[in-house]
């Protein structure tokens, strides 16, 4: 999954979730934890849309498969519902000026 800058919070959905994925028979489930972990790396403004979120997929006896557009609208509907998760809690020390005065 490509996640840019603003990562954290897409491997700390994905750690947690990672034990579920072993289950999932359907590709919709899997494209729909994608796009969760996706939707927590943005920022509180920004939601995912159409224009800004494609999915591909390929695996085994799947030749290689991009959505675009309203392609996606499916998928984002199946997790508009849902609230993001709450960002993580920054690490110690973070935040913290690093100027000092003399």
């Amino acid at each position: 999954m490509a996640i840019g800058a603003r990562s954290q919070s897409a491997r700390t959905y994905l750690e947690r979730h990672k034990d579920e994925f072993k289950n999932v028979e359907e590709l919709n489930d899997l494209v729909a934890h994608a796009l969760r972990a996706l939707r927590d790396c943005l920022p509180n403004d920004t939601e995912l849309t159409t224009k800004n979120v494609s999915v591909a997929y390929v695996g085994r006896g799947v030749d290689f498969t991009m959505k675009d557009d309203d392609d996606v609208a499916e998928y984002l509907k199946s997790i508009e519902e849902e609230k993001a998760s709450p960002a993580p809690a920054p690490e110690e020390g973070a935040g913290e000026s690093m100027e000092t005065t003399q």
